[in-house]
């Protein structure tokens, strides 16, 4: 990408797809995130789309933070632009909130101050970041909070004479950004509040739906810390909480720091400016240094439509199983799954060994677990299928098409409907658009529940879920 050789794939989302990549100049890896052209190209905004926001996302670059990842580069594609940052080994705030237990309440303080600090900079320099949520908060191996994403962040001035071009996350955007009315740093304020709720309580403050979401964030009131958890501790919070969530901007705090010195007076002990290493999460055996010592990937662009000429098909593995094999690794690192694929099994005709390979792309832990538990099916059999297939004559077309025996699994039009219905139970309105979605890139029925996962955010119940598709597909 540009002049960063690509180690690996951090992460996907409906706005591209974050990279791990390095830095040939310092040595030293690098986020690449990218983002398709067309959702900067909407609308009456095409004239100034491009420049505008390299415009800001250079802005962000002025933000030096200890609690802020760096921003060092924007960068243009044809069918992409891309925003080079400081990559922070880690875990985000998401994966801490995935376990069972609530974090302490000086986990929360000392996280939240160290949020607060670094907006407190941000709104400083007038930048606004408009996408505050656990996933842009990531927690490094030095227990201190990095908020993430800054090279998205908005100029303040802009908010009132433009539309945002990337919308907030439903549960954390604040009434204006609803309604369409005036915005500030304020919208970054409410954001705040929703997340020391989340970290305090276990759950939003606004949930269901996104409807159901839009409509109690303008009109509804959530529930107070001390009630939802039972904890009568959480009182000196709750008054911090509610100016926090005001619906009018004007009657929340003005600034982070008022937000801070709030919170400050409110916490008995000594809180510490980093999370100790017993509270931390333990890193995996994925560090960025091993990932730094790998040849580099061949990447495609992110929602390019194009491939780099690749290696033929592997004899052994199949062609059946591994354009299978591409269409659940697309899922998580987009275009470039072909070219994975298909150098992988360069050297080999075993397909458990190629789906290794491909899977070490995907850093995000909880991504690859998802990759392999949406393949293992495709091993069975592998070895003597891929043997039909290689072995057939090439006289005859029909030998060469023999379905794989799994073949029976394959996912029917009549199950994405009521696949759809079991979703709607835990997604709503959305669950018919996403089942149709996932249909659209699926041969077989693992293949769907895999992709339907993938989608999921931190706080829907994945287990809940796909235990609901498995009973809808019999």
């Amino acid at each position: 990408m540009g002049v960063y050789p690509i180690r690996g794939v951090l992460g996907t989302g409906s706005r591209g797809v974050v990279y791990l990549g390095v830095d040939p100049a310092q040595d030293r890896p690098v986020a690449i995130k990218t983002i398709p052209r067309h959702l900067l190209q909407a609308g009456d905004q095409d004239a100034w789309a491009s420049a505008g926001f390299r415009f800001e996302v250079m802005a962000a670059s002025r933000l030096l933070h200890r609690h802020i990842a760096a921003v060092y580069e924007f960068g243009e594609d044809e069918s992409c632009v891309y925003i080079v940052t400081e990559y922070v080994p880690g875990h985000s705030l998401a994966e801490y909130l995935r376990r069972p237990a609530r974090l302490a309440q000086d986990e929360v303080s000392c996280l939240m101050l160290q949020l607060l600090d670094a907006l407190h900079c941000a709104h400083e320099w007038g930048l606004v970041h408009r996408g505050i949520k656990p996933a842009n908060l990531m927690v490094g191996r030095d227990g201190q909070l990095k908020v993430t994403d800054f090279g998205i962040a908005r100029d303040e001035s802009s908010l009132v004479t433009r539309p945002p071009l990337l919308p907030g996350s439903a549960g954390y955007m604040a009434p204006e950004q609803y309604t369409g009315g005036a915005q500030d740093h304020r919208v970054d304020i409410f954001a705040a509040g929703v997340l020391m709720y989340e970290m305090l309580t276990g759950g939003l403050p606004f949930s269901g739906t996104d409807a159901a979401i839009m409509y109690q964030v303008v009109y509804g009131h959530h529930e107070s810390l001390v009630s939802r958890t039972a904890d009568a501790s959480l009182a000196a919070f709750d008054a911090i909480v509610d100016r926090a969530l005001a619906k009018a901007p004007g009657e929340r705090m003005a600034t982070a720091l008022e937000f801070r010195a709030a919170l400050t007076a409110v916490v008995e002990a000594a809180v510490p400016d980093r999370l100790p290493p017993h509270r931390l999460l333990p890193l995996s055996s994925d560090d960025s240094t091993e990932y730094l010592s790998r040849p580099a990937v061949p990447v495609v662009p992110a929602m390019a439509t194009v491939y780099p000429p690749s290696p033929t098909v592997p004899s052994g593995c199949g062609e059946t199983r591994l354009g299978s094999l591409e269409r659940v690794l697309a899922l998580h690192v987009g275009p470039m799954a072909k070219v994975l694929v298909r150098r992988a099994g360069t050297g080999t005709a075993d397909l458990a060994v190629v789906r290794q390979r491909v899977a070490a792309a995907i850093v995000d832990d909880h991504a690859r677990e998802r990759f392999l538990a949406g393949t293992t099916h495709l091993l069975v059999g592998a070895a003597a299928t891929g043997a039909v297939e290689a072995t057939a004559p090439a006289s005859d077309p029909d030998a060469t098409r023999q379905p794989a025996p799994l073949d029976a699994n394959l996912l029917r039009p009549d199950e994405v409907d009521m696949a759809a219905v079991a979703l709607a139970r835990s997604l709503g309105p959305v669950a018919r658009v996403m089942a149709s979605r996932c249909a659209q890139g699926a041969v077989t029925r693992q293949q769907f529940v895999a992709c339907v996962l993938a989608q999921l955010s931190a706080r829907i119940d994945a287990t809940a879920v796909e235990n609901d598709l498995w009973r809808s597909l019999g």
